[in-house]
């Protein structure tokens, strides 16, 4: 631009919705050679001028209007921070998921990756490690989230608080409340920007060689990467293969096609657990030239990483939900392994679901998108019988040993025939052979701790978290090392709340009728590890669920010592149900498998089927032929009985008229809203207010009459963390029009102080 003004167009980097738009700034003579489309700058905002952060989004010459026009402060980036193709995404998720252009853009450029640059973060360590472990061992800290920041800073002195809270799992608020405490304290030092060497690198090997099904769905794949990109448009292929069947080297051919081409290529796993091993995968291919985005690296090692994608230095990019958003210039294809997964759908706003920004940016970068799957989402399924997407199928396991022989034992028969244990006969009698056969196995249960709740007999009265509507959960113990310990006694028992982290002693008495008749029922990761121990002497457990892998590499670690077969037995929730592939697994146990079923959702019996299928899918993936053991009591549900016969199309049939009738998506969309308080009438009253405007509004704009809204009610779980909760749900054609409609409704509305949950196509209700 040669004229002689130059102006910005901003979005402020934080914003309320009300004030969440464009802003124009003029652009002093002196930055105008440095200004960018993308640049994070700084403005005087509002009748103070306060100096607030904001991203650059477009330049034009000419004003937008003869008032004065404010200029600039700074530019606070020698670098564009985000590219043309972001700001377009933000501009997308902004309409769809009813965020701010900061909510969406922070994304895009987390704030490691803004922070890093001067070398220098924010440190946590203990005050005094003695006095922590003390109050740690004599039960004084009451919240999971705490025990589990001490525990850690045990373990390794001082961390970046970024990374603390990540592993964790804990907010800022949870560190800040342990600095009033005088349990930790906080500095900034120097945090190492280098990437580790990678010493460990596994030698290149060749590409396998692949069967027939295999070869039609690379070549099926490449010829959609290059008529996407000469018809400017985009293209979406479904792999639908049973487990085992090679995915993995349908993704990595098709991903050396697109990178021979000059292209970007983008692969997702649900999982952190799953990353390590599909990195590993990865690098035996293509070296170092791979670039890894997850939650758990440290700051240094995002912004390393992130910086590397930036320079062109990589192509690859392979990591978990966040990976989607990863600034790559010129993508190819995008690849989604295991697409029916939740964890692709974010629960913290922005609520959005990874596979719907693939689609997006696949539109953008004219690419192909290839969602992988053995138990493909209905919804996906539906779009390749509908036209939507190409279905490419991979039927046959590779090996020779086929799918595993499932049996289904009904536990109320085992009941019936004496056996009063947590393994059926079939599972017992399973477990003995691996154990003489050298062999390993996996057992499959669906809940981590040791009991799933204490109840009373007397009045029949469960324990409850005090400021959450929940059960609490029976823990053996905190300790996050896997492994039971005959030795613990009852007064090592805790109640953990998963909701809110809050943690007491197991009762004695019953906290309402005062009786001592109160048990422990249902059955977690941990008490299976006990029955295990006690059943097969000298059987060697490990345990991976969430109280195990709070550590960065726990992950990697766990799987690695069972891969190297230091134990028999991998114990855990549906962290290890997909993706694993471990050659001696030749027996998986799932425990308790219509507890699945049991949850007030419409994609219950979709879950259920997905998890069992994906859990008997690591057993017997060599030369050995598998075994797989599904318990039950209610062996009859069509979930099951599909699961069992590893027959999706089955299910899928049954599954799709539910949801025709009901008109649950495919077939229709969702929107949901909740209003949280801590004052149960307020909120009541609030959102029956906001309901009467949401009718009233409706009735002003006939466009939206097919839109049904349901009266508002307390949500199913009606009180987390002392706030309680009421809901709405709203129904529809189309995801566009819901949004549009809560967009004018509830964004029109000033909640404060409760807190508004709002989500297009929500992942679960509760």
């Amino acid at each position: 631009m040669t004229d002689d003004k130059l102006y910005c167009r901003v979005v402020l980097k934080e914003a309320t919705r009300q004030f969440d738009q464009e802003y124009t700034y003029a652009v002093p003579e002196e930055l105008r050679s440095e200004i960018a489309t993308g640049s994070l700058v700084e403005v005087p905002f509002g009748r103070g001028n306060r100096q607030v952060d904001a991203y650059c989004i477009a330049l034009q010459s000419q004003p937008p209007s003869d008032f004065y026009i404010k200029p600039l402060v700074k530019i606070k980036s020698d670098r564009p921070v985000l590219t043309d193709d972001q700001i377009e995404l933000a501009v997308k998720m902004r309409e769809r998921y009813l965020c701010t252009y900061g909510a969406a853009l922070r994304c895009m450029t987390p704030s490691t990756v803004m922070s890093v640059g001067d070398r220098m973060v924010r440190f946590a360590a203990l005050v005094d490690p003695t006095e922590a472990a003390a109050r740690l061992s004599s039960g004084e800290i009451d919240r999971l989230g705490h025990v589990r920041v001490i525990q850690m800073l045990l373990d390794y002195e001082s961390i970046p608080t970024y990374e603390l809270q990540s592993a964790c799992q804990v907010s800022a608020a949870v560190l800040k409340t342990l600095e009033k405490k005088g349990l930790i304290s906080f500095f900034r030092g120097e945090v190492r920007r280098e990437l580790e060497d990678d010493l460990n690198l596994p030698a290149i090997q060749p590409d396998f060689k692949l069967n027939d099904a295999q070869e039609t769905a690379v070549n099926r794949i490449c010829e959609s990467m290059i008529q996407a990109s000469e018809q400017f448009s985009w293209q979406e292929c479904l792999l639908y293969g049973i487990t085992g069947s090679g995915k993995t080297e349908v993704y990595l051919q098709s991903a050396r096609q697109a990178l021979a081409d000059g292209k970007g290529v983008i692969i997702l796993v649900p999982e952190i657990s799953l990353t390590p091993q599909m990195v590993a995968r990865i690098k035996s291919r293509f070296g170092n030239k791979v670039a890894v985005l997850h939650s758990r690296l440290t700051p240094a090692e995002r912004y390393e990483q992130w910086q590397r994608i930036l320079r062109e230095e990589v192509l690859l990019v392979v990591g978990a939900r966040s990976a989607i958003f990863a600034p790559l210039k010129s993508i190819g294809l995008i690849i989604l392994d295991e697409e029916q997964e939740g964890s692709y759908k974010s629960e913290t706003h922005p609520r959005y679901h990874a596979r719907d920004i693939a689609r997006m940016r696949a539109y953008m970068h004219h690419s192909a998108l290839v969602l992988g799957s053995a138990t493909p989402s209905v919804e996906s399924y539906y779009r390749s019988q509908s036209g939507r997407s190409i279905l490419l199928g991979l039927p046959e396991r590779i090996g020779s040993a086929g799918l595993p022989r499932t049996i289904i034992a009904d536990m109320r028969q085992e009941l019936r025939d004496g056996n009063r244990t947590i393994f059926s006969y079939p599972l017992q009698q399973a477990l003995r052979n691996i154990q003489e056969q050298k062999q390993q196995a996996m057992i499959f249960i669906n809940r981590r701790g040791h009991s799933g709740f204490v109840l009373c007999r007397s009045c029949g009265q469960t324990v409850k978290c005090n400021t959450c509507s929940v059960s609490m959960t029976n823990h053996a113990s905190l300790d996050r090392s896997s492994g039971y310990d005959p030795r613990r006694s009852e007064q090592q028992e805790q109640l953990i709340c998963h909701y809110c982290g809050k943690i007491t002693r197991m009762p004695k008495k019953c906290p309402v009728c005062g009786s001592s008749q109160i048990g422990r029922f249902g059955v977690g990761t941990q008490q299976v590890e006990e029955h295990l121990a006690r059943a097969f002497p000298g059987i060697r457990t490990l345990r991976m669920d969430q109280d195990t892998t709070a550590g960065r590499s726990a992950h990697a670690q766990i799987l690695k010592k069972f891969a190297d077969h230091e134990a028999d037995i991998l114990i855990g929730t549906q962290m290890i149900a997909k993706g694993h592939d471990f050659p001696n697994v030749t027996v998986v146990g799932i425990l308790a498998a219509d507890q699945l079923l049991g949850m007030s959702d419409f994609r219950a019996s979709e879950r259920a089927f997905q998890l069992i299928v994906q859990a008997a899918g690591r057993a017997g993936r060599a030369s050995e032929a598998g075994q797989v053991i599904i318990q039950a009591y209610n062996t009859d549900d069509y979930a099951i009985q599909a699961a069992a016969a590893q027959d999706y199309e089955a299910f899928y049939k049954q599954e799709i008229a539910f949801r025709k009738m009901m008109k649950y998506p495919p077939f229709g969309s969702i929107g949901l809203i909740v209003l949280a308080g801590a004052n149960d009438n307020e909120v009541r009253d609030r959102i029956d207010r906001l309901y009467r405007a949401m009718l009233k509004w409706q009735n002003d704009n006939p466009d939206f009459l097919r839109i049904s809204l349901t009266e508002p009610g307390r949500a199913p779980l009606s009180r987390i963390r002392g706030r309680y909760r009421w809901r709405i749900l709203l129904y529809g054609e189309h995801q566009a029009a819901i949004a549009e409609f809560m967009a004018h409704t509830v964004g029109a509305e000033d909640m404060a102080p409760l807190t508004v949950t709002i989500d297009v196509d929500p992942w679960q209700m509760l």
